[in-house]
């Protein structure tokens, strides 16, 4: 009679015959999908991250040359008449004149500035008027304010300015016609009144409307 081996002793021999007589294939490995590596969250720490003060950068500098600023002009007091004010300039072509020279004629007399808007935009009308009444005994003067020759000359070259102008540099002439706001004009009579002021700018229609007023015959 035949005795059966022990459980254990047949495991063990089934177990060594596997293993010298078989040899397991490895998996295969799995190529890896490439994907960005997480930015790591960073870790709070038990002390609050002060706010950063905002530092006030400085303004840009501005290269633009700016406008002149205008004078603060003092109106005289209420003249008695209404005599203009005789006065004295020098003008862009290097003429000095007088407001009295042009008596018995009558002045268009403007006051602008070349930093002023509106006085560049009626400035071409006056430029024409002057011309179409030369010779109606109408004479178009301009006195610039509070600005500086090499701007003002520059303008009315630009423009084909041909009646006299020249530059007001104490404000003298201003003051004594009491200009507060630019453009302003008078208009004076051949007797050398003034019969008209207009505190705004002006085109063709409305100095002609003040001209012929001025050269309609009077009884």
């Amino acid at each position: 009679m035949k005795t059966l081996a022990p459980p254990l002793i047949i495991v063990a021999i089934v177990l060594a015959s596997v293993a010298c007589g078989h040899t397991a294939s490895p998996l295969p490995t799995a190529t890896p999908v490439p994907t960005s590596t997480p930015t790591p969250v960073p870790t709070a720490t038990s002390s609050p991250t002060p706010v950063p003060t905002a530092t006030a950068k400085p303004a840009p500098t501005s290269t633009a040359l700016p406008a002149p600023t205008p004078a603060r002009i003092q109106p005289r007091a209420t003249r008695e008449t209404g005599k203009a004010i005789d006065f004295e300039i020098e003008t862009f072509g290097g003429e000095t004149i007088k407001l009295s020279d042009f008596e018995g004629n009558v002045v268009v007399l403007n006051f602008w500035a070349s930093w002023c808007p509106p006085c560049r935009w009626e400035m071409p009308f006056f430029e024409r008027m002057s011309q179409e009444y030369e010779d109606q005994d109408v004479v178009f003067l301009g006195v610039a304010i509070s600005d500086t020759l090499e701007n003002v000359r520059a303008f009315a070259e630009g423009v084909g300015v041909t009646y006299p102008n020249g530059l007001d540099e104490t404000g003298e002439i201003a003051r004594d016609y009491s200009v507060v706001s630019l453009p302003t004009t008078f208009f004076i009579g051949k007797d050398g009144n003034v019969e008209r002021r207009l505190s705004s700018a002006a085109n063709e229609g409305v100095l002609k409307v003040f001209l012929r007023g001025q050269l309609r015959p009077r009884n």
